[in-house]
């Protein structure tokens, strides 16, 4: 059972009641959520006459934007925040979201210019049971974990069912009809990763930095898929602004190997990824101190992770999380790479040093696959 928390403005606008709000939020009560209208002000004449004998709750709680009601109502019912769903209509419900640790969403038929910006929108109220039916399958555990020297690994998806093969291209091209196509699977991705996350702390994690490892052929515009998906997840779980719309952490000056084409070669060596991307100067001073998120689609032996944390760590980060939405096999490696040059710069095979690579160890969690496998396909 989830918890859903909106606002007055989400139901009513202009002097006029969404009555397909209404029976949206009853029927989520009905189903057997937990359904609230959260507001600073007094419960108006309207809602007892569309909510009376409906389970559906009204709460006054003035300087709700702190987060604290979010709390409040998941420490009553014994559920934790990353279980609670904002829909969001007005800027003070994304504060109160965000401060509460909780999953935002927006309301598409919102005209605030904050909730339009979000990255995870229902466009009509007939999609909160979608979006519901879809996310409730999933229980919050990452297929993968792994925590290693100087990095970590988290991997969404388990991709030994696609094949050895192809698993990457398959699941790489599932990936992108997801993103592309939007709609309530794409909404219901973003929940589950986002929940993923918090469940993590990272909505009180500070000094965060999202980034996207860069395909093979990027041509650093920031328009590749998951640039999309992950400034999206930015906006949902963070108040972060990095890495800003239109420029990426990562630089792909030389087009690289595409490490799914089964071309054969050494799949550890970091050569051909660290002799053709470097971070992007513009982020020069930006990077010291950060916690770094780096999602990548999906990753068999964790090369991609083990780059870019070389990278970064030479640049200052403070720590650095891998994100894959999948994970092939049990291959995955810890990469420990020493760059000996400026990392905002081209480097040659002569400025880095692998010093060594080691089994990553962590633990799988196998769960909830089936509900994850409907949203991408």
């Amino acid at each position: 059972m989830l918890i859903l928390i909106t606002s007055q403005a989400a139901i009513h606008h202009n002097g006029h009641l969404n009555t397909n709000v209404i029976q949206a939020l009853i029927g989520e009560q009905q189903r057997g959520n937990y359904v609230f209208v959260v507001s600073n002000h007094n419960k108006p004449d309207w809602f007892d006459e569309c909510f009376r004998g409906t389970g559906v709750g009204y709460v006054q709680n003035e300087g709700r934007q702190n987060g604290n009601i979010v709390r409040e109502i998941a420490g009553a019912l014994k559920k934790p925040t990353y279980d609670v769903l904002v829909l969001a209509a007005k800027a003070e419900d994304i504060q109160m979201a965000k401060n509460g640790e909780a999953v935002l969403i927006a309301a598409g038929w919102s005209n605030d210019n904050q909730v339009r910006a979000l990255g995870v929108r229902i466009d009509t109220p007939q999609e909160v049971r979608n979006v519901i039916d879809l996310t409730e399958g999933w229980d919050g555990h990452w297929w993968f974990e792994g925590q290693g020297q100087k990095y970590s690994v988290k991997a969404l998806t388990d991709l030994s069912g696609y094949g050895r093969d192809d698993a990457q291209v398959v699941f790489s091209q599932k990936l992108t009809n997801t993103v592309k196509n939007g709609g309530h699977r794409l909404t219901a991705l973003l929940i589950v990763c986002a929940r993923s996350l918090l469940i993590d702390g990272v909505g009180g994690t500070g000094a965060l930095f999202w980034a996207v490892y860069p395909s093979s052929k990027s041509r650093n515009d920031d328009t590749e898929v998951l640039s999309s998906f992950t400034h999206r997840l930015r906006t949902i779980v963070s108040r972060v602004q990095f890495a800003r719309l239109s420029t990426p952490l990562f630089i792909r000056h030389t087009p690289s190997d595409k490490r799914s084409a089964g071309r054969g070669g050494n799949r550890c060596d970091p050569t051909g990824q660290i002799t053709t991307m470097h971070l992007n100067p513009a982020y020069a001073k930006s990077i010291r101190g950060r916690n770094v998120i780096v999602v990548d689609d999906c990753t068999t032996y964790g090369l991609s992770f083990g780059v870019a944390s070389a990278l970064l760590r030479r640049a200052g980060a403070n720590t650095v999380t891998g994100v894959a939405l999948g994970k092939f096999g049990n291959t995955i490696q810890h990469f420990d790479i020493e760059i000996l040059a400026n990392p905002f710069q081209p480097l040659g095979p002569d400025d880095f040093r692998l010093i060594n690579t080691s089994a990553m160890v962590g633990k799988t969690d196998s769960s909830a696959q089936a509900a994850l496998r409907q949203l991408i396909r």
